[in-house]
């Protein structure tokens, strides 16, 4: 990253980043032109609004939800967003009652043109009665369903298609997708690239960053890097280390403490691996994967087999 922002370096990896400190404060508008200018053009942000909207009226149009909404409209288009995401808790229930008020918000909202995309949460919106009621709200107000995929379809999409993923089976945010679960992925959004202008797929969960490297290679190259389960673990957890040729002992004491991904939910320490490789030097991240793939069974994980069969 020397000489470059955080920002900066994960735009040159991905061509899109949700912005969800918006959704914790009001920044500058200068702050958001910033960030739109130190990102190549082609670059999208989308953008959470203010918690002050979702969380605690609740969707009621009162004065001030509609003034702190506003805000949000005029920071997404300060960088440009290509949505704004409204996201509700689960403790928001499909009844009447808020449907009425999100009818009434969603009427009363100037979005400036941005598209508005709603994540609903909770069971209470899966019966076949609420997801009734919200797709003839969201069509008439032309509003994006935002889901998980691998828990729900979308009842109504607009131009953009509007995906978060939250691990399994519930609310994990300690996961991390096998490639069979990717291939499922692919299969729900690659028919929607001919419906729709966008399709917004966004990881929250610990190894997001990850999950959407591979995800981006299967969607260029219509194929998936090797699973990073197994010995594999071992290359992802070391990719970041630099100070090659390094010895056992070295590494045990630089990246010993590292988490390594076995499980789709569960990680452990590299030192849980490391003890069991033999002593000396090691050139390179390909020659530990070598010996990880040598002493794997000496660990008493899982194998890759195993965990992409479940």
């Amino acid at each position: 990253m020397k000489g470059k922002t955080s920002l900066q370096f994960y735009a040159e990896r991905f061509p899109a980043v949700e912005i969800n400190s918006s959704y914790h404060k009001h920044h500058r508008i200068s702050t958001y032109e910033n960030w739109r200018r130190e990102t190549p053009e082609k670059f999208e942000f989308t953008m959470k609004c203010h918690k002050y909207v979702s969380q605690r009226p609740k969707l009621v149009p009162t004065n001030e939800v509609l003034e702190s909404f506003q805000e949000s409209v005029e920071e997404a288009g300060a960088c440009k967003a290509k949505a704004i995401l409204v996201q509700t808790p689960s403790s928001l229930r499909a009844t009447e009652d808020v449907l009425e008020a999100a009818d009434s918000f969603f009427a009363k909202i100037d979005t400036e043109g941005i598209p508005v995309a709603w994540e609903t949460r909770g069971e209470s919106w899966e019966d076949d009665k609420s997801r009734a009621w919200l797709a003839q709200l969201l069509q008439k107000h032309d509003v994006t369903h935002v889901t998980d995929p691998f828990k729900n379809d979308p009842v109504f999409v607009r131009e953009t298609a509007y995906f978060r993923l939250h691990g399994l089976p519930g609310y994990n945010l300690k996961y991390t997708y096998t490639n069979g679960k990717l291939m499922r992925l692919y299969g729900k959004i690659k028919p929607l690239e001919k419906k729709v202008k966008t399709v917004c797929v966004f990881f929250n969960n610990y190894a997001m960053y990850r999950d959407a490297e591979r995800l981006m290679s299967l969607l260029k190259n219509r194929r998936l890097p090797p699973s990073p389960f197994g010995p594999r673990s071992v290359t992802y957890a070391l990719r970041s280390f630099g100070n090659w040729p390094a010895t056992k002992d070295e590494l045990m004491e630089r990246c010993g403490g590292w988490y390594v991904w076995i499980a789709p939910s569960r990680t452990v320490k590299l030192k849980e691996i490391l003890k069991h490789i033999k002593d000396g030097h090691y050139d390179d991240v390909d020659e530990m994967e070598e010996e990880s793939t040598r002493i794997w069974n000496k660990t008493g994980f899982p194998n890759t087999d195993d965990i992409e069969r479940v």
